[in-house]
């Protein structure tokens, strides 16, 4: 047993990261001589680690808003935060975030600078207002700090569809590309997609796939399936196996084709994408956006 004795502030930093129990956290940093790193390994390996490891859930307020085309070829999604709930809730601030979306749809993300005209800018029809001019002009209005912090443009390549979803009131959005078999019926296509992206709101997968997992994120995670099997005292030669199915368990949790459907539990999105009858259909890619 370490002799390294982890202070107060610690303590709180680690059960901050992982939601474990007071004396959980303390025995894991002893034993991992303080390295925080370390001992978070150490509370996942134990299974006592129970918050989100999603590093798209901050804790701030604001606003999500997503938006697509008439032809939905392209969509785009923002996140613009601000200080309170209350200022989030302001009209000024509403019509911040829509002006910048329609900034991203029309130009895309990398052309987001302080100097950059509003793409669209409805409310001044003759144009001219820079992307931190309005946001100052809004600033000035609520008297709370602001700003853009993540924004996304999809353009679909064709056959396919770009659609999003914001549940209310604006803390989770998502944006997702869905491809398919030329001469698919479009409409029936969108509807699937929105299927889709209501279930990324609802269930928070980080992939599409397994294949999508990067190696560095699978290696540590049959690590951490090897070593909770050995803790669970399973004989060496079975470990190999209960790890696998300790992955299926993370699959399934982590990869939107892997998770047991919203709606129908018992079966995973996949089979749901199957049964829905459009020729072709492939999730290409999504991204979540959630405030908390």
């Amino acid at each position: 047993m370490s002799d390294y004795k982890p202070n107060s502030a610690e303590i709180k930093e680690l059960r901050a990261k992982t939601l474990a129990g007071f004396q959980d956290c303390q025995r894991a940093l002893a034993e991992a001589k303080g390295d925080m790193t370390t001992a978070e390994e150490i509370i996942r390996k134990k299974g006592l680690q129970v918050a989100a490891r999603k590093a798209h859930r901050e804790a701030c307020e604001g606003l999500i808003a997503a938006k697509v085309d008439e032809g939905l070829a392209s969509g785009a999604i923002v996140e613009v935060n601000t200080e309170t709930d209350f200022a989030a809730r302001n009209e000024e601030f509403r019509k911040l975030t829509c002006a910048l979306v329609d900034h991203v749809l029309g130009v895309g993300p990398d052309e987001i600078t302080e100097g950059s005209e509003l793409h669209e800018d409805t409310l001044h029809p003759h144009g001219g207002r820079t992307v931190k001019s309005v946001i100052d002009e809004t600033i000035g209005k609520i008297g709370e700090n602001m700003g853009l912090r993540r924004a996304v443009r999809f353009k679909a390549v064709s056959p396919g569809i770009v659609t999003s979803y914001i549940h209310p009131p604006g803390k989770i959005g998502v944006l997702l590309e869905l491809g398919y078999e030329k001469g698919a019926d479009k409409d029936k296509a969108a509807e699937l997609a929105h299927e889709l992206a209501l279930q990324i709101a609802f269930a928070d997968p980080s992939y599409v796939v397994p294949e999508d997992i990067p190696e560095t994120v699978l290696a540590k995670e049959r690590e951490i399936a090897h070593e909770k099997a050995r803790e669970q005292g399973k004989p060496e030669h079975l470990v190999p196996k209960i790890a696998e199915g300790m992955l299926r368990k993370f699959y399934a949790d982590e990869c939107l084709l892997d998770q047991p459907y919203a709606k129908d539990p018992k079966s995973p999105v996949r089979d749901f994408i199957k049964r829905f009858g459009v020729p072709g259909a492939t999730v290409r890619r999504f991204v979540r956006f959630a405030l908390k």
